[in-house]
């Protein structure tokens, strides 16, 4: 009976599974359409980054081309000391140069 064993089963989970492309734009449904909202605003991404031995908010705002004030403001921070493995997210930079 060991012999009776299908080997296309085995053939096949070694097989890449193929997934379609999809042709149509994703739609989100919801169960409760009153909660869902849509908008046409551009969406602007925050780089996240984590406070390093040494760093200083000058630093870092330096490096990433924005104003310590704007720093502050987009951490909601009241002063400028910094905490090691703190996460500061770093807003776009002021000058329009980012994305």
């Amino acid at each position: 009976m060991v012999a009776a064993l299908p080997l296309g089963l085995i053939a096949c989970a070694t097989e890449p599974k193929v997934r379609p492309i999809p042709t149509t734009t994703p739609v989100l449904t919801t169960l409760r359409p009153e909660l869902t909202t849509t908008t046409t605003e551009k969406i602007i991404q925050r780089m996240a980054y984590v406070v390093q031995p040494g760093d200083t908010l000058g630093k870092i705002a330096k490096g990433f081309g924005v104003t310590v004030a704007d720093l502050m403001t987009e951490n909601g921070k009241e002063d400028t000391i910094l905490g090691i493995g703190e996460t500061l997210f770093i807003p776009p930079a002021s000058d329009g140069t980012s994305e």
